[in-house]
């Protein structure tokens, strides 16, 4: 999760370490950073004979419904209060990158700048 400080970006914060995922039978997986879950191990799923039975492709296949949940502790979350004047329905705003990034526009609303 980016934050953004009049147009620039102020800090980067890894929401892996708030997320949890249940799975009724299972223990609830949780992370400490990308690709490093506590809890379940993804890796021996794609070693397993039937890859299509292991909890993990079931799961990301959308054939558990409601036996899985993700719960995200945004409590836990230490956002630091945003300064100056807050976007509003309708705005347009450039945002500035870190070093090595480039810019965005941005309207106001859920923005996705995955690459």
């Amino acid at each position: 999760m980016d934050v953004y400080q009049q147009g620039m970006q102020a800090d980067s914060i890894d929401r892996h370490p708030f997320l949890a995922i249940s799975i009724t039978g299972y223990p609830d997986i949780t992370f400490t950073g990308p690709e490093e879950q506590v809890g379940y191990d993804f890796e021996a799923d794609e070693k397993a004979e039937d890859e299509i039975q292991t909890p993990s492709f079931r799961m990301f296949a959308g054939e558990l419904g409601d036996a899985v949940s993700v719960t995200v502790h945004w409590d836990r979350i230490e956002v630091p209060p945003l300064r100056g004047e807050v976007a509003r329905e309708g705005d347009v705003v450039a945002l500035r990158p870190l070093p090595g990034h480039f810019e965005h526009t941005a309207e106001y609303g859920y923005q996705d700048f995955e690459l």
